[in-house]
């Protein structure tokens, strides 16, 4: 989800070069500026003059460890996101080295460089080892890409047809809590952060869920907790009295035995939780027993797993690059904030009954859809939403997922232009197709070796990013007369060199040398937006 890379930067500092002449061709050499130009620059003011950003290694070998007077270089480490928008609301971002969001800033501690304690991650099992991270650690998530982005495809196919704006949906195995996927539609890419407006991503992960939304859930645990243990299925909703005859107190209150309230959970998932918009505007009281879409598939999961509560997590495991060990999840620690909800007994209960009969089309599954609409204060006048909840479990006899997805509508049915299903019903034949495939695919992980070393197509990847995407606008030509020019037969560093000036988004095919461009050279470059470079190895 992320990787780091050092590159470096190139300085000269003129006063103390002894001998010009080579430290002009050196420069040249690796920057591809002319040596008049080079020469122009050594005359800016300043003590130390800038040459060159984002080389790599080889390139600043000629002139590292002080190997000419008055030439130096500076490491700088970039981190990149091969991922690009997949997941990004959970990695978060990185900037100037520091972590600003997300896994990034919750666990920035623990990634930057220089040694950590063990007690700093108390939910690793780091055996005998009390200081870590002396060179770099990088910390394994429990997501899976393939899960990710699946239900990112869908869950933007959903949105798309349904006329719905935002939307996140979250994965998790019911035995361990393993947050398998974390989906936010619409999302953003971490590469570019300084570029994310303030209201990115969708927000529904942080509020408070609409009690409504879960009610049917909630009463129809309240009632199976009341009859007991041995009473039988509960009575259809249709003939059984209101509320299966619970008044409102003991729906809390049997509700809130069966996990359905909030936690004291403290971290990466429940700090700065956000109140939804009301007419009130005062803050939400955690007695209330409000949920967000998190704490809710954690309460689902414990239900639903024979009565266990567990922790919902994302990180999974610590490799320590010094050490050249892999240091997993302390089962003690997730024993130390699990208990039984229910017994056993009441466990298969719930598991059996909670969700009510089973329609044949659901398959090996049990599924829920709730919708409400509720009225938001966003200016004078206020607006309208129209928030869906699904949740659904698979297989249906032992559950091994929890799904939860929410999808948030900001204006009322029917939209302009569009014919369509009442959305919570969409919402539910999405789950009902969807999961099947998803513990289809969970069913393929296995556990690969940790790769120690950075993959090279990804590294590729980062060097255009920096060396393109990240030139600085100013510098970039807005000449309408630009031409593109020749790259056949160029190295690509020295392709993208000569591609620096122009606004051109860049595909790479393949790795070598340059040898077809398109556009063609001397082709105008005014309305193009696009350069697509082939490369080939040397034989």
């Amino acid at each position: 989800m992320a990787v780091s890379y050092l590159l470096y930067s190139l300085y000269v500092r003129p006063g103390e070069i002894t001998d010009p002449e080579t430290v002009i061709k050196a420069v040249a050499g690796i920057t591809g500026k002319s040596a008049a130009e080079i020469e122009a620059g050594l005359k800016s003011p300043g003590n130390v003059i800038k040459m060159a950003d984002h080389l790599e290694e080889a390139e600043i070998a000629a002139v590292a460890g002080g190997k000419i007077k008055g030439v130096f270089v500076k490491p700088q480490e970039g981190r990149f996101y091969p991922e690009h928008e997949t997941a990004a609301g959970l990695p978060g971002y990185a900037g100037d080295g520091i972590g600003l969001a997300g896994v990034e800033g919750a666990y920035d501690l623990i990634l930057q460089k220089g040694g950590f304690r063990n007690e700093n991650l108390p939910e690793i099992d780091f055996h005998d080892e009390e200081v870590l991270g002396r060179a770099a650690v990088d910390v394994v998530l429990t997501l899976d890409l393939a899960l990710e982005k699946e239900i990112e495809k869908q869950l933007r196919a959903h949105l798309r047809e349904s006329g719905t704006q935002r939307g996140v949906a979250i994965l998790m195995d019911a035995r361990t809590g393993d947050i398998l996927s974390w989906a936010e539609q619409p999302s953003f890419n971490p590469n570019y952060y300084w570029q994310i407006p303030d209201l990115r991503g969708s927000g529904l992960f942080q509020e408070a869920l609409d009690s409504i939304l879960y009610r049917r859930v909630k009463v129809r645990a309240a009632a199976i907790r009341r009859d007991g243990e041995l009473a039988g299925p509960l009575l259809p909703e249709t003939v059984a009295a209101p509320n299966f005859g619970l008044d409102v107190d003991e729906i809390e209150r049997y509700g809130n035995l069966a996990a359905l309230t909030v936690g004291d959970e403290e971290g990466l998932f429940f700090a700065d939780r956000k109140q939804p918009p009301g007419s009130s505007g005062k803050a939400i009281d955690p007695a209330t027993g409000s949920l967000d879409i998190l704490r809710l598939t954690g309460a689902i999961a414990a239900l639903m797993n024979g009565g266990w509560q567990v922790r919902p997590h994302v990180l999974g495991s610590v490799y320590d690059h010094d050490l050249q060990s892999h240091f997993f999840r302390a089962p003690d620690f997730d024993v130390q904030g699990r208990r039984r909800v229910v017994s056993p007994s009441m466990g298969i209960q719930l598991r059996r009954d909670l969700f009510g009969t089973k329609s044949p089309s659901a398959g090996d599954l049990h599924l829920q859809a709730a919708s409400v609409v509720r009225m938001e204060d966003r200016g004078p006048y206020g607006e309208y939403v129209i928030r869906n909840l699904l949740i659904g479990v698979v297989p249906a006899k032992a559950p091994k997922l929890v799904l939860a997805m929410l999808t948030s509508q900001d204006d009322l049915f029917p939209a302009a232009g569009a014919m369509r299903q009442d959305s919570r019903q969409e919402l539910a034949q999405l789950g009902t197709s969807i999961l099947p495939v998803l513990l289809g695919e969970s069913e393929k992980l296995a556990s690969e070796p940790f790769p120690t070393e950075p993959d090279r197509a990804n590294y590729s990847r980062f060097l255009i990013s920096r060396r393109v995407n990240y030139q600085e606008r100013e510098t970039r030509t807005a000449d309408a007369d630009a031409v593109m020019p020749e790259l056949t037969g160029l190295s690509l560093r020295k392709g993208l060199q000569r591609l620096n000036g122009h606004r051109l988004a860049l595909t790479i095919e393949g790795s070598g040398r340059i040898v077809r461009q398109r556009p063609a050279a001397g082709h105008p470059l005014e309305g193009v937006q696009e350069c697509i470079l082939s490369l080939e190895s040397e034989i």
